[in-house]
């Protein structure tokens, strides 16, 4: 969509993966199940469900990533805490739908893995270890647009802030419930339109219903629309698990689990630096005033384009550095500290705006291909498709549509249009920070995958769940290949150079 003065939309967004204990395992996972379940009253009273906007500055103002000498964690087979982020901007309706018709899908593929045979017994085996215990988190893109009242975005300042399901612990959403914008018969029949019908998180243990507990996780997981135009996905994994994982989301997160984050969303990452939120002793130069429509300081007037022609850690660049998530020479930074000691048990996956098709070395992406190797991201991916032209170049503006760069997909099948409207043909815009990510994770520890949300079918996301070896033993802990799991390669993936 555009956002000028007249708010419009970007997105991106999520994949599913598989995870448990050790290094991954390369044989994706299929199957046709599902289960849900909320979570306990204990649970529940660890969470702050009922969020006072007086705590969210202090709360905003601290990080707490785990100390560079933490121990390393321990590990349960099986168990994995599974951290959906949703964008439910407004050109969303269609891809929530699509996602909440896989959800099952995907818990089916962790329940109950699909079987091979083994070539020593013969005998029916499960393809990777079944996930016994699982915790479900729901967290929406939208973090406000602090300083700025924009369109499309209801609370300026933090948005939904990462708080586990926004529903009942959202500023946002407490302004559009998803009951008020959603299409008749998308939303399970088991959701109701009480706030507070579930807890932070959902759990699922033996013996629960399967079935339930995916109508469970849909009645989270569909946020329907009205959020933020200007998503923050990256941001809002962060803020969901590292600024608020001990306190208002505390009781999500366990040391024992596995880490599996999945992302949907059609426009890149957006999280723009906000101070208040800096990492303990790093410089931060606040970039708030990119929510400014009359601010001349930014890349375009146009508050949308203001996130796609940017050169990528120039003066325009309102966006957090990409190692504030994930930086391969430093697990203790971002979404792999949350794992010390065992980086690889974090698996990040999105559905997202990259081509349908996109160029592939074998069964693997091409990085290198759809993102190029410049810096500045000018040699990007172009290509087309046989929906039209599409591109994951930086700074490509459309000469045919000034509001908006030359999109990475358009839906799967439908006709090309020469029209700008996304009525005519949806389309989505380049997602290139969000795959930056998803890369580091690929090419350091196998956990990394991305899905075209232009796809009319998510399941093939679904089946990026990487299976995983159990626990180590103490006698695999001694060898070289464990070490080799448990610790970054040492040529970081060709994204990281000297300038970051």
């Amino acid at each position: 969509m555009t956002i000028d003065a007249s708010v419009t939309k970007r997105a991106p967004w999520a994949a599913l993966f598989l995870l448990g204990c050790g290094g991954p395992r390369a044989e994706p996972p299929g199957g046709s199940g599902t289960v849900m379940v909320p979570g306990d009253a204990a649970m529940e009273a660890a969470a702050d469900t009922t969020p006072a906007a007086t705590d969210v500055a202090a709360e905003a103002a601290v990080d707490r990533p785990p100390p560079r000498d933490a121990p390393a964690v321990s590990c349960e087979p099986g168990a994995l805490d599974l951290l959906l982020v949703i964008d439910n901007s407004n050109s969303m309706a269609e891809n929530q739908a699509n996602l909440a018709r896989n959800l099952g899908v995907l818990l089916s593929s962790l329940l109950t893995p699909p079987t091979t045979i083994d070539p020593m017994t013969g005998m029916p085996r499960p393809r990777y270890p079944a996930v016994q215990n699982l915790r479900v988190g729901v967290a929406s893109t939208d973090l406000g647009t602090p300083g700025s009242s924009v369109p499309s975005c209801s609370d300026g300042d933090v948005g939904d802030d990462g708080r586990l399901n926004p529903i009942r612990n959202g500023f946002a959403l407490r302004a559009h419930p998803p009951w008020s914008t959603a299409r008749p018969g998308v939303r399970p029949a088991r959701c109701t339109t009480d706030r507070e019908q579930y807890p932070a998180f959902l759990r699922f243990a033996s013996g629960m219903s399967a079935a339930d507990f995916s109508e469970d996780v849909v009645c989270n997981a569909y946020l329907s629309l009205g959020g933020c135009g200007l998503e923050q996905p990256l941001e809002a994994a962060y803020r969901a698990l590292v600024v608020h994982g001990a306190t208002s989301n505390a009781g999500f997160l366990r040391d024992e689990a596995s880490l599996g984050i999945v992302l949907l969303t059609d426009e890149d990452d957006g999280s723009v630096r906000d101070c208040r939120n800096a990492e303990p002793g790093a410089p931060c130069a606040d970039a708030l005033s990119v929510y400014d429509s009359t601010s001349r300081a930014w890349a375009s007037a146009d508050l949308n384009l203001r996130f796609y022609l940017y050169a990528p850690g120039g003066a325009q660049d309102p966006t957090w550095p990409i190692d504030r998530y994930v930086d391969p020479r430093d697990p203790s930074r971002g979404f792999p500290s949350l794992k010390p000691g065992h980086p690889e048990r974090v698996f990040f996956s999105a559905i997202i705006g990259v081509p349908i098709n996109p160029p592939m070395r074998g069964d693997a992406v091409d990085w290198a291909a759809l993102l190029g190797s410049n810096p500045d991201g000018s040699d990007g991916y172009v290509g087309m498709s046989a929906e039209g032209p599409v591109s994951m170049r930086q700074r490509n503006q459309d000469p045919a549509c000034s509001a908006r760069v030359v999109p990475s997909c358009r839906r799967e099948g439908s006709t090309a249009s020469t029209s700008c409207d996304a009525a005519a043909q949806y389309y989505a815009w380049p997602a290139r920070r969000v795959a930056q990510v998803a890369r580091r994770f690929a090419e350091t520890w196998g956990t990394g995958a991305v899905t075209s949300i232009c796809r009319n079918d998510y399941s093939a996301a679904f089946a990026n769940l990487l299976g995983a070896r159990g626990c180590p033993s103490p006698a695999d802990a001694s060898t070289p290949d464990a070490a080799v799991d448990a610790a970054p390669r040492d040529v970081a993936p060709s994204d990281v150079n000297a300038s970051q």
